[in-house]
């Protein structure tokens, strides 16, 4: 814990600029951290583990996050649009470029080396990179039921100041059992701990659509990764690109383990002798003088298959060129509409969607089991409550946001009036 790469996580947020909607968002990665792994030794506990298993699932808990940079998960977005994916070895081809991060300050990082011999290192690496050798070890770090959503629902419910992730943990932590044959065990939950599943199921969805999803997190985020864009692709800003522009060399660990989020606006914001388009930016987020959402939509409502099928993938990497192409349209028919210049690299047009609650039980890591016997069945098949849910119910949406200003909620109403129709216009045109 006291190692500088560690100790960088004080500096880096939990939820970016989140606190510009819910104030007390200002917990960080590191607090975050520290819970994951006392969460973890809980799950151990309940799940009986040898001593040597205990201590290395905490320790992997509390390394986790080593390769967050400054902003979490803005940070991801960045790395793996400039990261040169050649340059990694070939079983780390499908690893998001800050967990291959994460695993290298854990196996290479010096002060780490100096306290933790190799080959837990390397255990630590393996684990949180794919743990195929231990299954229920796996699934406490990373799984449907891991303890990092454990700690961050509770944990950033609690510093938003909302209710929506709260869930009984306590009785959660009981339900779990270590099921299946002597030599295929995996994380299970006891068929008496479906409620308390069923209430952390519901926690991840209305957090993930009540805080994850509010108009001005998604906002910030957008801008924040936009003057990153701005910043190597035209400002053409030497830190900036050394940051981001990943290649698994020595230099770019070293350099990118000096940043977090003050650092960060320091040099982009406060200290840039140029007014760059980044700058412009980030000046904007300082002051909350944000990008203003003009514009959503329910993709659903679009009546072309094609327009929403477009819609649906624009924000992906391989759709940049014609994600652009509708920001500088939007913002030619803004500038008309309004008889104002738009500047078009400052429209951003935001895709995403929000998948059933019923899909949100199984995550990316697979379904939650429930121990029945004779065979384990799918949490989402034996709860009757998410029985009953359309799992493939998906609500997306696509949101405008552009550098206007209102003073009170009647002229938003009327501004948002105004350019509904050609903002629709516009879209309905895009190609597909």
């Amino acid at each position: 814990m006291n190692t500088p790469v560690f100790q960088r996580l004080r500096g880096i947020r939990q939820l970016a600029l989140a606190n510009l909607v819910y104030p007390g968002a200002l917990h960080t990665r590191f607090d975050h951290s520290l819970g994951v792994c006392h969460v973890a030794r809980l799950m151990a506990e309940q799940l009986d583990l040898k001593p040597g298993e205990t201590r290395l699932v905490r320790l992997a808990a509390l390394l986790h996050d080593l390769g967050h940079g400054p902003f979490s998960h803005v940070s991801e977005d960045a790395l793996e649009l400039y990261g040169d994916r050649s340059k990694l070895p070939p079983k780390q081809k499908r690893e998001k470029i800050h967990e291959v991060v994460t695993g290298h300050l854990i196996c290479h990082d010096g002060d780490i080396a100096a306290i933790l011999r190799k080959k837990i290192r390397q255990e630590i690496a393996d684990l949180l990179a794919d743990g195929r050798a231990h299954r229920v070890l796996r699934a406490i770090v990373s799984g449907p039921l891991d303890a990092d959503k454990q700690d961050y629902l509770l944990r950033d419910s609690l510093f938003c100041g909302v209710p929506y992730g709260h869930f009984d943990l306590h009785q959660l932590l009981r339900s779990f059992v270590a099921g299946g044959s002597r030599n295929n065990k995996e994380l299970m939950l006891d068929p008496n701990g479906l409620h308390a599943a069923e209430q952390y199921v519901l926690a991840k969805y209305y957090l993930t659509t009540n805080v994850y999803r509010h108009k001005v997190r998604l906002i910030t985020d957008q801008m924040l990764i936009r003057a990153i864009v701005l910043g190597i692709e035209q400002d053409e800003i030497r830190d900036l690109k050394r940051l981001y522009q990943f290649d698994n060399s020595d230099r770019f660990y070293a350099n990118y383990c000096r940043w977090d989020d003050s650092r960060f606006f320091c040099t982009f914001c406060h200290d840039d002798s140029r007014r760059t388009r980044c700058r412009r930016l980030l000046e904007r987020l300082v002051s909350r003088h944000l990008l203003k959402q003009v514009f959503a939509e329910h993709i659903r409502d679009f009546t072309d298959p094609r327009v929403k099928s477009a819609l649906l993938g624009l924000c992906k990497p391989e759709k940049r060129g014609a994600r652009d192409r509708l920001e500088a349209d939007l913002a030619k028919a803004l500038s008309k509409r309004l008889g104002q210049k738009i500047d078009k690299r400052f429209v951003i047009v935001n895709a995403f969607d929000i998948k059933s609650v019923r899909t949100t039980s199984r995550n990316d890591e697979g379904s939650i089991l429930v121990a029945k016997e004779p065979d384990p069945v799918a949490f989402e098949e034996e709860s009757d409550l998410f029985k009953s849910i359309n799992a493939e119910y998906t609500k997306g949406s696509v949101e405008v946001y552009a550098p206007l200003d209102w003073n009170n909620h009647t002229e938003r109403k009327r501004l948002r009036r105004k350019v509904r129709k050609p903002i629709l216009e516009v879209i309905k045109a895009m190609p597909t």
